[in-house]
């Protein structure tokens, strides 16, 4: 069987990238099919994902003018992402950078997938409708685990009767997160199940032997985190660094540069990239994250962790923090950062048998999805 995944393998992201990679090795080493990521990636993801801004505006200017003196040392780290990517992802033959180009891909395979990730986000600056798989006929289509990114088609839809003909069309569709499950049931009237992330998928000893990780030394505090543009987190940050006298790493090059983060003692890691993420996180003492995929990681590898937010500073809407916190039954690792500065429990681990538990159970429930549309 030969299969084509549609999903944001190219955003110069170590959440989408990793997802990307573990869902492609999963189906070609646990189920034996050949398959293929469709290399596409619209105008404005390449944009995005860019060393300059191109768009033509004086925000972009001014940012393209503040990253000129650290330019070799972010295409350096810029190049880690490119080199996972080459190297680890099986892509088409064909780049696809118009959706345009995209029809008539569907006959080089048996089924086309869409997900993970927030490919079904219609609000993100890179969405495009072709993660919808809206350029294929007359074959199978399954969503593995798609993430609305905390937007409700229902409501930011101009149209949402286009989305839900496109979902129609899915032979199955499951969702990442609560929300996006209750959104999508209501717009299509058919059961979605919600199914773990693609790096689930991996056990721990998986992600240390199929990739080449480093084996990092020493006490540090692993900062994965994507709004460094608060000084009030940057300084918090910092008093836990003092407070428990290790360094901090970053791999959030430009968010290095651009706010300098220097000056609140935030250490730019020598490499960036997937590869780079995965280390950090499997050696770290104290992960401190805003992310899902940093989340997910800290909780595999039974790091002490804090999934934390900056106060009021919240989208009601957004449950992908506290969803998959939930399903770990980790709920109390959801903090505000201002106020984890003054604890004294900061490296208070948890109960990582019962996580343990609670992944197993969700790496279950997905592999029995996965079986249901490969073994038909």
């Amino acid at each position: 069987m030969k299969i084509g995944v549609m999903t944001f393998h190219a955003s110069y992201n170590c959440g989408s990238m990793l997802q990307a990679f573990a869902l492609q090795q999963t189906l070609m080493r646990k189920y034996g099919a050949e398959v293929e990521i469709i290399d596409y990636s619209n105008w404005h993801q390449r944009n995005m994902y860019n060393l300059f801004d191109v768009r033509p505006n004086k925000n972009a200017l001014k940012y393209d003018v503040s990253i000129l003196p650290h330019i070799r040392v972010m295409q350096k780290l810029r190049g880690d992402y490119k080199k996972f990517l080459t190297n680890h992802l099986v892509l088409s033959p064909k780049r696809y950078t118009r959706w345009s180009q995209l029809p008539g891909v569907e006959r080089n395979y048996d089924m086309l997938i869409a997900g993970g990730d927030q490919v079904w986000n219609i609000r993100c600056r890179d969405h495009d409708d072709a993660y919808y798989l809206n350029f294929a006929k007359n074959i199978r289509k399954i969503a593995y685990s798609p993430s609305l990114g905390a937007q409700n088609v229902l409501v930011h839809a101009q149209d949402p009767e286009v989305y839900r003909k496109y979902l129609e069309d899915f032979d199955m569709v499951s969702v990442r997160e609560g929300n996006g499950q209750k959104w999508l049931q209501e717009l299509t009237g058919r059961e979605v199940p919600i199914i773990a992330d693609p790096t689930l998928l991996l056990t721990p000893d998986e992600w240390s032997t199929w990739l080449p990780l480093e084996d990092i030394k020493g006490k540090y505090i692993f900062n994965y985190a994507f709004y460094h543009d608060r000084p009030e987190t940057n300084r918090a940050i910092a008093t836990i660094s003092k407070k428990l006298n290790m360094p901090v790493f970053t791999i959030d090059y430009k968010s290095w540069c651009i706010y300098k983060l220097t000056e609140y003692g935030i250490e730019k890691y020598i490499n960036a990239g997937p590869l780079a993420m995965v280390s950090l996180m499997r050696n770290a003492s104290l992960v401190l994250t805003q992310s899902f995929h940093g989340t997910l990681f800290a909780a595999m590898f039974g790091r002490p962790f804090w999934s934390y937010h900056a106060p009021q500073i919240q989208n009601p809407n957004d449950d992908r923090a506290t969803y998959l916190l939930n399903q770990l039954g980790l709920s109390d690792r959801y903090v505000v950062i201002d106020e984890l500065a003054n604890r004294e429990d900061i490296l208070e681990g948890y109960n990582t048998e019962k996580v343990n538990q609670n992944i197993e159970r969700m790496r279950a429930t997905a592999f029995s999805y996965i079986d249901s549309f490969m073994k038909k």
